[in-house]
């Protein structure tokens, strides 16, 4: 994705009742184009991430990425993979594509404590460009 293109487009602002209206920040929550923008630039993640694990550690973690529209989940086999290994990861993987995850969105969660079962996640409710982008 052509970040300049994008920043550029993000900025151009909108035509409400036949007037210009300055944008300020990105795409509204909820809006139309989020999703799209969002796959667009989430493209490639899950097999990243797992290029990154390695495919056998990915699956013996437990690792996997669920995205709909414009929020992603994963979940992992504990808290401390997701913090520390996984996290970071996907933190750089935002950066490069101009993006930041959206801290006060951001859950770590223990659930399911019978062996065998997955016991973390992190949910992303909502990603946003970084102050470069902006």
């Amino acid at each position: 994705m052509d970040t300049d293109v994008l920043k550029k487009w993000l900025n151009a602002g909108v035509v409400n009742k036949g007037m210009l209206q300055a944008t300020e920040e990105g795409t509204p929550q909820g809006g139309v184009i989020s999703p799209t923008l969002a796959n667009l630039t989430l493209d490639g993640l899950e097999s990243q991430l797992k290029k990154h694990l390695g495919i056998k550690r990915s699956g013996r973690l437990k690792v996997n990425v669920v995205r709909y529209a414009d929020d992603f989940v994963i979940t992992a086999d504990s808290p401390e993979v997701l913090e520390k290994e996984v996290r970071p990861w996907v933190e750089q993987f935002l950066v490069l594509r101009g993006l930041e995850l959206a801290k006060s969105l951001l859950l770590t969660r223990s659930f399911f404590d019978q062996p065998g079962t997955a016991k973390a996640l992190i949910a992303v409710g909502n990603i946003r460009p970084t102050k470069a982008m902006k």
